[in-house]
């Protein structure tokens, strides 16, 4: 029980500290990749557009441009001036490349970097397609580039075509390659990765210390609880085997009748303190990993169940309960302890048996489910309310006390049935709805 109880504290724990932690990571890594947005819009907003580079390509009209390239006028042409060497500029502003639309419809433009004639027209065909709005981004060539789409109200004049698509007259077009801002943001992802791993990781080791710290005082309560109660369970069997032993003899003698329903009476509520005391003992055992051992056998669930059903078919008869039994060909083989299984079938046989009204039904099912065999024990009947059903399992606790305070039984039963369950390697689960609750036994099958 501890032992859950610490690992729900750690996983509590660190999901906290997790969203935490990556909370505080992703907030840090947007505030940068804002500042180094940030920082691109203020490189692209200070390269020159119109007044240098349409300067040089003034210059240069009619006569060979730069490097043999040729400045050409008239529209249609669809043949771009390339200057290869442009306004002298600072070394981070080496990539980028500015297109301007001419008066006649032309394309000119000033670059930077070596790049075939085609991508520069794909680059303005891109900006058409996002509607020309001021800023955006733009896949180019395997890069990344940040564009500045820029019109002078003063010339502009809306409807001329360029390379099929329709741009204003005297509009600039600023491309800046931001693929050292992508790595400088891929390399601070990798860094907070690892630093958020490593932190979480040095979290967990320390939520695990001083978890197990926290819960040293309960572990030595709980310790001490299950020490007094085996001590009572064995102090308490003494007297009354006395009581017993006074009760068989009382009854052997000549007695009265009155005397003789007393003394019964009597040797019917030892037997059922003796019964309580034994649960109360085998409780106490099972979250003690020494305590408890358990057979693990082959053990025919089929074969236990229909055993155990033979045990109380008379009493369903007697209250009009309808039983229905179902079982796959050829049974189904678990690994557990045989005396165990049937302890856990008889419980929750009894359990549906309690609480099936006259004239219901209960059905019993074995079968096989990936790597468990199982039984289902389902009956009708008022069911149980959701809100009791996460703590039908535990110790004591029963739900509607008003309608459940003639069925018997102190509350231990299902307790049990999960303590002997979980230390065989499975599973006891409830489910109710519809007016029909199921309880499923799970264990380790044997194929």
């Amino acid at each position: 029980m501890l032992k859950r109880l610490r690992n729900k504290l750690l996983l509590f724990n660190m999901i906290s500290l997790g969203v935490v932690v990556i909370a505080s990571f992703a907030v840090i890594f947007f505030i940068q990749y804002s500042h180094m947005r940030g920082v691109d819009e203020e490189r692209i907003a200070a390269i020159p557009t119109d007044v240098i580079t349409n300067a040089l390509l003034a210059e240069r009209v009619d006569v060979p441009g730069a490097g043999g390239s040729e400045g050409v006028r008239g529209s249609g042409s669809g043949k771009p001036f390339i200057d290869s060497e442009g306004p002298n500029l600072p070394i981070d502003y080496s990539k980028f490349f500015v297109i301007n639309v001419s008066q006649d419809g032309m394309l000119s433009i000033f670059s930077r970097i070596e790049m075939k004639e085609k991508e520069y027209f794909k680059a303005a065909n891109e900006v058409a397609k996002n509607g020309g709005i001021p800023m955006g981004e733009i896949k180019l060539a395997g890069s990344r580039w940040l564009y500045s789409y820029i019109v002078d109200d003063k010339v502009a004049a809306s409807g001329v075509s360029v390379t099929g698509e329709p741009f204003a007259v005297g509009a600039s077009m600023v491309f800046l390659n931001i693929d050292d801002t992508d790595r400088a943001m891929a390399r601070l992802l990798v860094s907070m990765v690892i630093i958020g791993g490593c932190v979480i990781a040095g979290l967990f080791l320390i939520s695990l210390v001083f978890s197990a710290r926290a819960l040293r005082p309960a572990e030595e309560s709980l310790v001490r609880q299950k020490q007094f109660v085996a001590d009572a369970s064995h102090e308490l069997k003494t007297p009354l085997a006395i009581i017993d032993a006074n009760a068989e003899a009382a009854l052997a003698g000549d007695i009265s009748s009155g005397a003789r329903m007393w003394l019964e009476r009597i040797g019917e509520e030892s037997g059922r303190m003796r019964s309580l005391i034994d649960e109360l003992l085998f409780l106490a055992r099972s979250d003690d990993t020494t305590g408890a051992a358990m057979e693990k056998l082959p053990v025919d669930l089929s074969k236990e169940a229909e055993s155990e059903i033979g045990r109380i078919e008379a009493v369903l008869f007697e209250k009009g309960i309808e039983l229905e039994f179902k079982s796959p060909a050829g049974g189904v083989t678990v690994n557990a302890d045989p005396a165990r299984v049937r302890q856990i079938l008889l419980i929750l046989l009894d359990n549906a048996m309690k609480y099936t009204d006259e004239g219901g039904k209960v059905t019993v099912e074995t079968g096989r489910a990936k790597k468990y065999g199982y039984v289902r024990v389902t009956n009708t009947g008022a069911g149980i309310p959701p809100d009791d059903l996460p703590r039908v399992f535990d110790r004591f606790y029963r739900a509607e006390k008003s309608r459940n305070s003639g069925s018997g039984g102190y509350g231990l039963g299902l307790s049990i049935a999960r303590a002997i369950a979980e230390r065989s390697g499975g599973t006891v689960t409830a489910s109710s709805s519809g007016g029909l609750t199921t309880f499923t036994l799970e264990l380790p099958h044997i194929l």
